[in-house]
């Protein structure tokens, strides 16, 4: 536990320098703070904030009867934070939780961070901060303003002299309501009350314990979400990542009904992945060890918490079974997703389904005129209507793909048809596991594969005079590659992550800027942590923020952006979810533009 005793000198008036406290062994003050002091002489409780190795720890202040503590903390917000309790923990039930949470500005929702309780009166906090959250503190710390570190007591604190069980007076008078009994300070052993039989209300007011389930089991809704590494199975106990060890003579019973649901998606590349509101996440479809399409195919989640849902609809024929190589594309206007494409088991898909957000109903289209018929292409919403640029064509009675494409095909929802539009410029080759990035009215297409032939060139096609542009290759330009992951980062900038070819996976990441026609490479450690193909990467910074927001952040440009699932290209397919924080003003090794 830390031992705040040096920095609270300053509380008795003494000058001391800039760093009041040390970790080294031996660097404690002898002289103990008056504020500890009186806080051992009441028997009392006492909350303190570690945010700086520069300055003391901070107490909180309680004026809600040790219902709430706070405290106000320079601005900007810290990467580490220590909180601790010290002191009397004994008017507090074990089952208490104390919930930590972080308010910079009444109008943005607060981070909660931790909890605190009798188990766990220390915890060190070394996240990352919410976008909104981060946004907000930049407009804070201009004006200078502090934020606020909130402590929520969630169980109302018990008296010493109270016993969280009553005693056998107490019973036998409940169970005759005529006589007014005594409350004994003795409390009835265990094997008396588990012979007697009490109704389900007086059950449900003595609360006895179960000595063969743990307080774990009894309260499965407080464990932790964890995310295994391993297939679904549902219904089946899953320990939590940190739990209270049992009592003595007390062991777990394998056989009590405990069902948890905090599983997450089996391991899978070439799947589909959108946003379908800031918040939520939907993942559709996939493909997992030896070509073998995930059975667990529909998933949400929420992003806030790390939660996954299954999703499970009645109506079967109704949902897309695409395996691999298909789309799934949100419109934010309809607040629809339109999934196309892709192939199962030598079954090819052309058909579009719609799933609506707002009812999360399922819709299939049964769409007129030159009706594509492609997997692996990229898909793109355009002023409210769908944008299929290239793609391979699934060959019949097959898991192979066929000849590759270069054509761009049109879905217009309102009026259920496909066309193809006339478009100016040299097209390019045709290929499948590419990107096609909008940016404004510009789709940024890049990299691919034709058939064995790996590709890392560049176009642009202008969606409002319908030409395309071919980019001249730029040093630092990545090399060839298919089957990355890109997204804009602004209105102006993608970003690339990843991606394969005949050696094997890439675990590098770049940007391009649409105005300077430059490449650069991106240095992040978890971004670029492992080889990964296949995978998604989502933005989830508040509606892509245009350059103009950039620049007025300062120096800062920072993204946050979700990470789900991909392929070494060994043998080895992830299901883990990361959110990271970028700041791409940090990139290193820019490329010089075209001369």
């Amino acid at each position: 536990m830390l031992s705040p005793a040096c920095g609270f000198l300053a509380s008795r008036g003494l000058r001391t320098p800039r760093r009041r406290w040390s970790w080294a062994p031996g660097a404690v003050v002898s002289q103990r703070p008056r504020a500890l002091e009186a806080a051992a002489e009441k028997g009392g409780l006492a909350f303190y904030v570690l945010w700086s190795p520069n300055e003391p720890p901070r107490q909180l202040s309680s004026k809600c009867h040790r219902k709430f503590y706070q405290t106000r903390l320079p601005l900007p917000l810290p990467k580490h934070l220590v909180i601790f309790g010290l002191g009397d923990w004994s008017h507090f039930s074990q089952k208490t939780s104390i919930s930590v949470d972080i308010l910079v500005n009444p109008d943005i929702k607060p981070q909660r961070i931790g909890e605190l309780g009798p188990e766990r009166r220390c915890f060190v906090w070394e996240g990352a901060w919410r976008v909104d959250v981060l946004m907000a503190s930049f407009k804070e710390v201009q004006s200078g303003h502090p934020f606020k570190l909130l402590l929520t007591v969630n169980e109302p604190a018990l008296e010493p002299s109270q016993s969280p069980v009553l005693p056998e007076d107490a019973v036998r008078g409940l169970d005759e309501p005529s006589e007014v009994k005594s409350q004994s300070s003795t409390v009835t052993s265990k094997k008396v009350l588990a012979e007697k039989k009490f109704s389900p209300l007086l059950e449900k007011m003595l609360l006895l314990p179960d000595p063969k389930i743990s307080p774990t089991q009894v309260e499965p809704e407080t464990r932790k979400k964890t995310c295994l590494p391993n297939p679904v199975q549902l219904n089946k106990t899953r320990r939590a990542l940190f739990e209270l060890p049992a009592a003595e003579g007390q062991h777990e019973s394998e056989d009590l009904d405990v069902k948890e649901l905090q599983v997450c998606p089996s391991p899978r590349w070439c799947h589909a992945m959108c946003l379908s509101d800031p918040e939520t996440a939907v993942l559709i479809g996939g493909e997992g060890a030896n070509q073998q399409c995930c059975k667990d195919a529909l998933w949400k989640l929420e992003i806030d918490s790390d939660f996954w849902f299954p999703m499970d609809f009645p109506d079967q024929d109704s949902i897309a079974q695409c395996s691999r190589g298909h789309s799934a594309t949100y419109d934010p206007d309809t607040k629809r997703i339109y999934i196309f494409g892709g192939m199962r088991e030598g079954k090819r898909y052309g058909s579009i389904y719609i799933l609506d957000t707002a009812s999360w109903k399922w819709l299939h289209v049964s769409a007129k005129g030159k009706i594509p018929t492609l997997a692996y292409h990229s898909a793109t919403i355009y002023h409210k209507e769908l944008f299929i640029f290239g793609g391979a064509f699934p060959k019949m009675s097959s898991l192979e793909t066929g000849a590759c494409s270069n054509a761009l095909f049109i879905f217009n929802p309102e009026y259920e048809i496909w066309y193809q539009p006339i478009i100016e410029g040299e097209k390019p080759l045709p290929r499948l596991g590419h990107s096609a990035t909008l940016l404004r009215n510009k789709l940024l297409i890049f990299g691919g594969q034709k058939t064995s032939t790996y590709l890392n060139d560049t176009h642009i096609l202008d969606l409002g005079f319908m030409e395309y542009t071919s980019v001249p290759f730029l040093s630092g330009q990545p090399s060839a590659r298919s089957f990355h992951a890109a997204i804009p980062v602004s209105d102006r900038k993608v970003l690339i992550s990843g991606g394969c070819n005949a050696k094997g996976a890439f675990r590098d990441a770049f940007t391009f800027h649409l105005d300077t026609l430059t490449w650069n490479t991106v240095k992040h450690a978890d971004l670029c942590s492992v080889p990964r193909a296949g995978h998604t990467l989502l933005n989830l910074t508040c509606s892509h923020q245009t350059d103009m927001d950039k620049e007025s952040q300062g120096k800062h440009n920072l993204c946050m952006v979700l990470v789900f699932g991909g392929s070494d290209r060994t043998g080895r397919f992830y299901n883990s979810t990361s959110k990271l924080q970028l700041d791409l003003e940090e990139v290193k090794g820019a490329s010089e533009p075209p001369s």
